[in-house]
């Protein structure tokens, strides 16, 4: 038996992930939207779940947080970050251990069942362009080092690297989310690249963060 615990901030899609495995009897499936329940419970050593599916934009803390979390308390357990963004954007997670899986929230349920068996057997399953992103962040002897990135930037895209979004970043920071986005796009063109992905993978190369 699959023991699961599926976290987000949206009983609605809560509910539909649940849904998925109501026709399989090797999951055992709960659910939750209280982070803070859930720190307590892991705090207290009363997690038992061989795997998390973990939001990672919710209103009350950022899902890398808790996984994190999970991985301090329950180095055992699998954990999977659940998203509606684009999940290129959080490969540099799974080379830094943070998380052991990604699943986008458009996947079908074949594709969600999969990727969770999958993960619970130590093995990943990501697409194919996840090889293109693997020898572009082991290229960084090739790439120039003379940029420098100021403070602010280089907590940006710290931030991002964790896998917060814009909002969060501007909320951490205190600055507008505007600022956040100017400061995102300089940092693009510092870098030459065009997404966040992208950024985070060229800054690592050249130790800049």
């Amino acid at each position: 038996m699959i023991d699961i615990l599926i976290v987000d901030d949206h009983i609605a899609v809560l509910e539909g992930t649940k849904n998925l495995f109501h026709d399989l009897d090797d999951f055992a499936v709960n659910t939750s939207s209280d982070i803070y329940a859930i720190h307590q419970m892991l705090n207290e050593n009363k997690a038992k779940y061989d795997a998390y599916l973990v939001d990672i934009n919710m209103p009350e803390q950022n899902g890398i947080v808790l996984c994190s979390k999970i991985r301090s308390k329950q180095p055992s357990a699998k954990v999977i970050l659940y998203t509606g963004d684009n999940i290129e954007d959080y490969y540099s997670l799974v080379l830094d251990q943070m998380v052991d899986g990604l699943i986008s929230k458009t996947a079908t349920k074949d594709q969600v069942i999969h990727t969770i068996r999958e993960t619970i057997k130590d093995n990943l399953v990501l697409p194919a362009n996840f090889i293109d992103y693997v020898k572009e962040y082991y290229r960084g002897d090739e790439m120039e080092e003379s940029l420098k990135l100021n403070d602010r930037e280089q907590q940006i895209l710290n931030l991002v690297a964790m896998g917060y979004s814009n909002s969060t970043i501007a909320e951490e920071l205190q600055l507008s989310q505007r600022t956040i986005e100017r400061n995102l796009s300089q940092i693009f063109d510092l870098l030459n690249v065009t997404k966040r992905s992208e950024a985070v993978m060229v800054a690592k190369q050249r130790s800049l963060i």
